[in-house]
């Protein structure tokens, strides 16, 4: 299967923050969208290895900046490819204010913010899916959203060429990052460690 077609499903991009026992965190997401219109809601599919997945399960409440065009590289480093159990992922680099819920959302390059409450969750195995209420939304600034494929097209750099890889080892490539794996064979649970993104988003060099 290729899955460079999932890259076609152009979604939008967005930091999905949650907040527990005073601890604030957010993580890339491209997996929010509207649900229904009367009442709104929203619903969200987060991987269970982040730990904003897990303070959202706990908490039952999250909120969301939509990414606008224009927003560098560097942000998605920041709340994509480390993890909030080693790094604060909210202080000065990246200004923020606090929703009523007291939720985290970027007063910066974001067109949009959503505060939810979560009303029902489904385990997905890799994942857990949320539908939510949308309980305040507002608009920031006035710029469009960026998508999945303007991150791809525009906003991840391009790979550089790949070093020789060491005698009798084959390279796998992260088609998200680019972080390059060396090994006999690359195993079926092999979690990137940049991105977090799974096996099946590797292609081989």
């Amino acid at each position: 299967m290729d899955t460079k077609a999932l890259f076609t499903l152009s979604y939008g991009l967005f930091v999905v923050s949650a907040e527990q026992n005073g601890k604030i965190n957010g993580m890339i997401n491209n997996t929010l969208m509207q649900a229904t219109c009367v009442p709104p809601r929203a619903c969200l599919t987060l991987s269970k290895g982040g730990l904003t997945h897990d303070m959202v399960l706990a908490t039952e409440k999250f909120s969301a900046s939509v990414l606008c065009k224009g927003v560098d590289f560097a942000l998605f480093k920041h709340f994509g490819f480390q993890s909030g159990r080693e790094h604060e992922k909210f202080g000065g680099q990246y200004p923020f204010a606090l929703d009523a819920q007291g939720l985290p959302y970027l007063t910066q390059m974001s067109c949009a913010r959503f505060s939810c409450r979560v009303v029902q969750s489904i385990d997905l195995g890799s994942h857990t899916w949320f539908l939510a209420d949308v309980l305040d939304a507002a608009m920031l600034e006035n710029a469009p959203p960026v998508t999945y494929a303007d991150y791809h097209k525009d906003i991840k750099p391009k790979p550089a060429a790949p070093a020789p890889a060491k005698t009798g080892l084959r390279r796998w490539r992260c088609k998200i990052c680019g972080y390059i794996y060396e090994g006999e064979s690359l195993p079926e649970d092999f979690i990137c460690p940049l991105c977090k993104h799974g096996a099946a988003d590797f292609e081989e060099l």
